[in-house]
């Protein structure tokens, strides 16, 4: 049997494309999408099949192909060549799609720190029990230039959020040496949370149990008035101290315009 489907006129066809006439006339010249026919009168005819391909030129569009590379593609098209085309595309959907979502992660972690910072008493010093943790180490942030210091952070940050999934996670880990009654504190490494497999050369397990908590409030470079603070807890309730403590941001540079403003919480490490 026969169908004969009633065929677009431009006018039709750019509606329902929702684009206009022009668009049309455009895809005509450059020969990427021309009509299928003329009527008697000399209007421009499309058929409803055309509405897939045009569909498909969009499509191809949003994947970043150029018209002419489009139109190169389809006049040379075959299954093939289509499907080899898409595939290539969504390996670079998926990768889009793990950006965005590492994004998002990123921004609800943000968010989760903001309303933590304005739930605590920022004043308190107090014993909590915490959960292990296993962390990426960086390299040593020991170093006897700020220059070399300026290199060593900004490899550090390279090689983590080009290789790991990134999370708004920074954290300094403090080396405690005790001498006698004296406590000196000393940065070692930064520390990130990170979702996939770490590999051994880069793990750091932040051991579960004790830790004394308090939060300093204004900028890391005078934070030993806060340690002072908290060593004193410690020799009034006869707690012995470990190896590491460890400074979280959790108000910094982008929450607030002030130094005096910024939070970090300070955990140390405390040993039976």
């Amino acid at each position: 049997m026969k169908m004969n489907l009633k065929k677009l006129t431009t006018g039709e066809f750019a509606r329902i494309c929702n684009v206009t006439k022009h668009t049309l006339y455009h895809y005509n010249d450059i020969g990427i999408l021309k009509p299928d026919s003329c009527d008697e009168n000399g209007y421009r005819m499309y058929t409803y099949d055309q509405l897939n391909l045009f569909y498909f030129i969009s499509v191809m569009k949003e994947m970043n192909m150029s018209l002419n590379e489009i139109n190169l593609f389809l006049n040379n098209r075959t299954p093939q060549k289509v499907k080899s085309l898409f595939e290539n595309r969504i390996e670079e959907l998926d990768e889009e799609i793990n950006r965005i979502k590492e994004l998002q992660n990123m921004l609800k972690s943000r968010i989760e720190k903001i309303d933590y910072a304005f739930s605590i008493n920022n004043k308190e010093i107090k014993v909590e029990y915490e959960e292990e943790e296993k962390l990426f180490l960086s390299k040593s942030l020991k170093s006897d230039t700020d220059k070399n210091l300026f290199y060593m952070v900004k490899n550090n940050f390279n090689q983590f959020i080009n290789n790991y999934s990134f999370k708004d996670s920074l954290s300094t880990l403090i080396s405690i040496e005790k001498t006698n009654d004296n406590f000196t504190f000393i940065p070692e490494n930064f520390l990130f949370n990170c979702e996939i497999e770490i590999p051994k050369s880069r793990l750091f397990i932040k051991k579960s149990g004790k830790y004394l908590i308090s939060y300093h409030q204004g900028s890391f470079n005078n934070i030993e008035s806060t340690y002072d603070k908290m060593i004193s807890y410690i020799s009034d309730n006869n707690l012995k101290i470990g190896n590491y403590s460890y400074v979280k941001t959790l108000l910094d540079a982008l929450t607030t315009p002030s130094e005096n403003m910024q939070l970090l919480k300070v955990s140390i490490e405390l040993s039976d």
